[in-house]
């Protein structure tokens, strides 16, 4: 099976908890997003493709999250292409030990990578899909 990436949403950090509220504020009131589901650490757009950061998270800007259709056939490749994981990041599955979720050690562009799967415990499938309408 070839690994395929598909990508997920991108995470935009805050410096501080104040300015993540200003971020969804801007967000909120001028592209028309209204509704956020909310985690401890963000606010992921209803149709998934942002995650608000209320602090800092990982990357200096932020990150970039990609649905991959096979995790460990996923980290073969990448590390075959000489990119490290950083395993300090992974998140597992109920079995403690299926990997559900691990940020690449590199930043790219001020970004740092991850690779997860649909059924990581952060993703929700949207009801509705759809584009927003502009305000």
């Amino acid at each position: 099976m070839a690994v395929k990436f598909e990508f997920g949403h991108v995470g935009i950090n805050a410096q501080t908890e104040e300015d993540g509220k200003r971020m969804k504020d801007f967000f909120t009131d001028v592209m028309g997003y209204d509704n956020y589901r909310e985690i401890p650490a963000s606010y992921f757009t209803c149709d998934n493709r942002m995650e608000l950061m209320k602090k800092m998270g990982k990357g200096t800007m932020g990150h970039l999250g990609f649905f991959v259709n096979d995790i460990p056939e996923a980290i073969a490749y990448l590390e075959s292409k000489g990119y490290e994981l950083d395993y300090n990041t992974a998140r597992y599955a109920e079995d403690g030990r299926t990997i559900r979720l691990i940020f690449l050690k590199e930043e790219i562009n001020g970004f740092r990578i991850h690779i997860t799967v649909k059924t990581a415990p952060f993703y929700q499938e949207p009801e509705d899909y759809k584009a927003l309408p502009v305000r």
